[in-house]
């Protein structure tokens, strides 16, 4: 409040009065006021609350478009790990969900110093993104943990390897009989698509097959839009017998396309996706998928920021969690065993 004070020329007196809107203070000298608090990004203690263990609030927050968090599983089952494991320490937890990482940033940064929050779980972090979030918070001396790989950054991290998950689909398809695969995939500026990717290009060119990058196909997260890249793969003559999508719910559309083109699953076309869900055994045939667990990712990350506020000093270090997935075999996989029948 005294730097606010010198910046606007006033006393200290002067500034809480215009912070509690009590007083007669001259609209030139308010401005004057608000103008050295935006320069200094002072903020107010507001409603501080006493720091303790059981009134810890944990914020889980990302920067998306929410079309692409709620419903999506991987973020259902992410919540739900980091929910439970909040519940059992008696904490609060806080979900926020920002358009850009710009406001991300600023409403992070808002939230500490104000002390609403006492640490940030961050998911879904775009690979542009990184650098600028992860500096903004350790220069702040923020506690986060991060869901999902960095190799540049000295930051607490829980993630899958999803080289080895995109490897283990790509595989299994192989082993099931599939020689042409396709992956479809949202979005390679993710750091965990592209893994997916490289790991699916490990597994076909161990067995000598296509790994083209005609086969690698972006493709947006609606219905339309993954039918209408399937139907361009079938006129442009790219034969598949396999898709591989990097979530579940795109295999959904594959699957869907598959039954309007008369395409027999597991017979003429294989699918698998990414993080189990309940609808994945609600539709026939039903869809296998490689389980990233989000859950245990959740909690996981709970307990790795718990670690951090109780050791601020810690958060000069590097430790990274990786926890193991498991791949679900359904029928949509089942080539060899149709076969056999």
């Amino acid at each position: 409040m005294k730097d606010v004070a010198k910046l606007a020329g006033v006393s200290p007196a002067t500034v809480s009065r215009v912070l509690s809107n009590k007083g007669n203070t001259s609209q030139e000298t308010r401005a004057k006021v608000h103008m050295a608090i935006r320069e200094t990004n002072y903020v107010p203690p507001g409603n501080a609350k006493t720091p303790s263990t059981n009134s810890r609030t944990i914020c889980l927050t990302i920067a998306r478009n929410s079309m692409d968090i709620f419903g999506n599983p991987f973020f259902d089952s992410v919540l739900y790990g980091l929910s439970s494991a909040v519940e059992q320490h008696n904490m609060d937890l806080q979900f926020a969900v920002f358009h850009c990482v710009e406001r991300q940033i600023q409403q992070c940064l808002r939230l500490y110093k104000e002390k609403k929050v006492d640490g940030f779980i961050l998911t879904g972090v775009l690979s542009a993104d990184k650098e600028q979030l992860l500096k903004a918070l350790h220069k702040e001396c923020i506690p986060f943990v991060l869901i999902g790989r960095t190799f540049h950054h000295d930051v607490f991290s829980v993630h899958n390897d999803n080289m080895r998950d995109g490897y283990m689909a790509a595989r299994h398809l192989i082993e099931a009989g599939y020689r042409k695969i396709v992956v479809f995939t949202q979005d390679t500026k993710l750091d965990v698509f592209g893994a997916r990717i490289s790991g699916y290009r490990q597994a076909v060119q161990q067995f000598e097959l296509d790994a083209g990058p005609q086969r690698i196909v972006q493709v947006g997260s609606e219905e339309d839009d993954i039918m209408e890249a399937l139907q361009r793969l079938l006129e442009e003559g790219i034969a598949f017998d396999s898709v591989m999508a990097t979530d579940s719910v795109m295999s959904l559309s594959v699957l869907k396309f598959c039954q309007l083109k008369g395409l027999r699953v597991p017979e003429d076309v294989g699918i698998i996706g990414f993080n189990d869900a309940p609808y994945l055994v609600k539709v026939s045939p039903t869809l296998s998928c490689v389980e990233m667990n989000g859950a245990s990712l959740g909690a996981e990350a709970f307990h790795l920021l718990n670690e951090l506020i109780d050791q601020p000093q810690a958060m000069s270090l590097k430790k990274n969690v990786t926890l193991p997935s498991e791949l679900v075999i359904r029928q949509s996989t089942g080539r060899i065993e149709s076969k056999g029948k």
